[in-house]
């Protein structure tokens, strides 16, 4: 029996995936091409799904095509279900994938991202052994172009590898809760040996700033960073995961300078030997919506569709 007052209605997922692609390119020709179909059809589309879900989800600015209220609550749910659909399709196409993958995960991923990209690996590739080594993001990148590891999880990137981003992060300036900076003097920093991300990030802000400061302690591991800055011995540059009820952040009313986004990457070698190590790579790729917490999109593209 047909129940008539079923208001309910299927949203389809082509239309969705144009939809996705013109928010994020914000023309319909730039998202033509991402999606492999002309302008006009992107054009029809679009407008067939504001029939759908009869509401305006586009308005024009100059060149660019920008979501209107309606599109943008549209968006978050577009996401979500084309996310779940690939992992659906994903987790049947490889669930029978066999083999063991070895990850690498530095220490600053190692709290922070590790526990998710390993609960998507399960979930997807049911089947694989799965073995985990954590170290130092040096010894990490020499065990992946050794090829004793198949997938590197990292802040730091590497030209002799393949790397995409699976989030960013700011970067802070940590200290202890009661630790505080004397006015005119040089801020004391505890950091790591050198070559570490984080030392690099923090030097190099304050001397283009100009602001003084002075070597405090000098750490070898995270670990280490975190007892020296708990104990009050100086501030430190990291991600915004390291927070916690101990620690405080500082800013620019202390006169520390803003700093650079943390990039988390997942890094393998293009020639490697595990042939289901490059569809994992692909599946573990983000949404857009995840990977930056804000982004200028260049509006140079030439959209010429007056139509919508």
């Amino acid at each position: 029996m047909t129940n008539h007052n079923n208001t309910s209605i299927n949203l389809d997922l082509d239309l969705l995936r144009t939809f996705v692609a013109v928010a994020d390119l914000n023309t319909f020709a730039a998202a033509a091409v991402a999606v492999c179909r002309t302008q006009s059809a992107v054009s029809q589309q679009m407008q067939r799904l504001e029939q759908i879900v009869d509401r305006e989800l586009f308005a024009r600015h100059g060149r660019n095509k920008l979501l209107t209220e309606h599109g943008i609550q549209l968006l978050g749910y577009a996401r979500k279900i084309l996310r779940f659909n690939d992992e659906a399709c994903a987790s049947l196409k490889y669930s029978n994938e066999q083999g063991k993958l070895i990850v690498g995960a530095t220490e600053d991923t190692s709290e922070s991202l590790l526990p998710f990209v390993l609960n998507r690996i399960t979930a997807l590739y049911p089947s694989l052994e799965v073995e985990v080594r954590i170290n130092t993001t040096e010894t990490i990148l020499s065990l992946l172009d050794q090829q004793e590891i198949d997938v590197a999880l990292t802040t730091q990137g590497d030209t002799r590898f393949e790397q995409q981003v699976l989030r960013t992060s700011p970067t802070l300036w940590f200290c202890a809760a009661d630790f505080a900076i004397t006015a005119g003097e040089a801020i004391p920093l505890v950091i790591q040996n050198e070559g570490e991300l984080f030392r690099e990030i923090a030097i190099n802000a304050l001397d283009e700033h100009q602001v003084p400061w002075r070597l405090a302690y000098v750490a070898n591991s995270k670990a280490a960073i975190n007892v020296a800055v708990k104990s009050g011995l100086g501030a430190t540059a990291r991600p915004a995961e390291m927070l916690n009820p101990e620690l405080r952040v500082l800013g620019t009313a202390e006169g520390l300078p803003l700093l650079s986004d943390t990039q988390y990457l997942l890094c393998r070698l293009p020639m490697g030997e595990k042939a289901f190590v490059q569809s994992l790579f692909n599946v573990l790729a983000p949404a857009p919506d995840t990977v930056h917490r804000l982004a200028e999109i260049p509006s140079s593209e030439t959209d010429t569709d007056e139509s919508n």
